[in-house]
């Protein structure tokens, strides 16, 4: 029979097979390939072999008019040669809504090869769907499925890992794994690989069991390379997985630039550790958390959550602005009274740690301030008015925390008296008593703290201003004057006006 002839009656048995089938079998395809595998499904199990012509069918839920496919040889794994390929399947039938039969018949007469058939669905995906064969009588060599995850983690349980491997006597009885590994944290080995004596077990697949209590590996991301020799002695290719291994639970070092002890803290999940230290900030200044957080390994992750608890008991988080970093923030407390910031942290391995840190804020008192006209007065000065002129006390420069100025508290008091609640000034609208009296200023912050002034005011009540004081303020005053000065006018007159003594005189008589 030519190979002519040969091909026309296996697509003619192909097709027939395909209408006939109305449920496709479990796709056995590259598990590094879940889109392709919901493509493409193939009935055929891997190992499957052939000699002259191989025959494989299947169902697809997406169009095959574009599909390429590819014919590779990998009895040399460290290559792979492509002999043969081409740009459309033998035979694609409907089958139902987004649901379609195809058929490829290859030609393989004298290739020996262990092989992989790939087919790719309208260049939709990088990964093609894969499925192992062996052609011919030689060159048949066992393979290792890829894994469908590359990375496990081990904390304080048992993992087993499922490896699929296909031999040419379609059965693993016999077959032995050997094992190398390298500390590996992204995924390069950072020294030469050294073998590592494993536990499994082989039944239709290779079972790994990894004990995180018997491992004789120290907490790290670990790369195992995996070989398959079957009772043939034949080796298989190498796959290889990393293992992150990780039963401790990370060390965290919180400090903060109030106290430079720094205080170590391991706490098991979700369980607080406070820090016992007395550190003491004044209200409204900055404070540094910072934390240093380890697992101990190369290439560890952490995710870190802060938050802080005022002295009222409210939790909050931190605004974006207050991080200087991940592992630090910026606070300025703005209520006096114990604070606690709680740092949360979870590791890559799944552990949670609480770590917590307290201080203890104290208020900073106001400091009452007076000015008048621009003039300081302070406490003990004696301040004078006269009567009938405006003037104006302003305490509005009063110093407290920025946080506390908007709701300083002022209370004006004259004696015991209480003459203004409220309002940074005193006027000569709200004070028009004569006389002289001593005004207190009290002011108030919103904790309770207190600063106070006290001062003496006096108001004469005959105070006068002007020439019109002067000459004399009411008519008695008046009249006065007129008197004391016509006395003092006639006094210098008389003075000025009395004759001298004259002394009689006499004459002598001629001769």
């Amino acid at each position: 029979m030519s190979k002519r002839l040969r091909l026309l009656t296996v697509l003619a048995i192909a097709l027939f097979v395909s209408a006939s089938l109305t449920q496709a079998a479990p796709a056995r395809t590259s598990p590094e390939d879940q889109d392709n595998q919901r493509r493409v499904v193939f009935h055929q199990e891997d190992g499957t072999k052939a000699n002259s012509t191989l025959l494989l069918n299947g169902t697809s839920t997406h169009p095959l008019q574009s599909s390429t496919w590819r014919l590779v040889n990998m009895t040399k794994f460290d290559q792979h040669d492509t002999l043969a390929e081409g740009t459309h399947l033998s035979s694609v039938i409907p089958s139902g809504e987004k649901q379609w039969r195809w058929t490829l018949v290859l030609d393989v007469e004298d290739i020996h090869c262990t092989c992989s058939v790939e087919v790719l669905v309208n260049n939709h995906s990088l990964h093609p769907s894969v499925i192992m064969v062996y052609l011919g009588d030689s060159g048949h060599r066992p393979v290792l499925k890829p894994l469908s995850n590359p990375l496990y983690l081990l904390t304080t349980e048992t993992l087993v890992v499922e490896m699929d491997a296909v031999t040419p006597s379609q059965s693993l009885n016999g077959s032995a794994l050997s094992t190398t590994v390298c500390e590996a944290p992204w995924a390069v080995c950072l020294a030469e690989k050294v073998p590592f004596e494993l536990t499994y077990s082989v039944t239709d697949s290779i079972g790994i069991e990894f004990n995180s209590t018997e491992i004789a590996l120290p907490d790290g991301f670990w790369m195992f390379h995996i070989e398959l020799e079957d009772r043939t002695l034949k080796v298989s290719n190498t796959v290889s997985f990393v293992l992150q291994l990780d039963r401790q639970a990370p060390l965290i070092t919180l400090s903060n630039s109030l106290n430079s002890d720094a205080v170590d803290l391991m706490e098991s999940a979700m369980v607080s550790g406070d820090v016992a230290s007395a550190s003491v900030a004044m209200e409204h200044s900055e404070v540094l958390f910072s934390a240093d957080v380890s697992d101990g390994y190369a290439g560890e992750s952490e995710v870190l959550t802060w938050s802080k608890i005022s002295p009222s008991g409210e939790q909050s988080t931190f605004s974006p602005t207050s991080f200087v970093s991940p592992s630090s923030v910026s606070f300025t407390p703005d209520e006096a009274g114990e604070w606690t910031v709680v740092l949360l942290v979870r590791d890559s391995a799944g552990h949670l740690v609480r770590a917590t840190s307290s201080i203890t804020v104290e208020n900073v008192q106001p400091q009452a301030r007076l000015l008048l006209d621009g003039l300081t007065v302070n406490d003990g000065d004696m301040v004078m008015f006269p009567q009938g002129t405006d003037w104006v006390l302003n305490a509005s420069q009063s110093l407290d925390t920025e946080n506390d100025l908007a709701g300083l508290d002022y209370r004006w008091y004259v004696g015991e008296e209480l003459i203004k609640n409220g309002g940074a000034t005193l006027t000569s609208g709200d004070f028009n008593k004569s006389g002289a009296h001593t005004l207190r200023l009290l002011v108030t912050d919103d904790d309770g703290a207190q600063s106070e002034l006290s001062f003496t005011i006096n108001v004469p009540s005959d105070s006068v201003s002007g020439s019109e004081g002067l000459i004399g303020g009411n008519p008695f005053t008046l009249g006065l004057v007129v008197v004391f000065s016509l006395s003092t006018f006639l006094l210098v007159r008389m003075g000025r006006s009395s004759p001298p003594e004259s002394l009689p005189k006499w004459q002598s008589k001629k001769e």
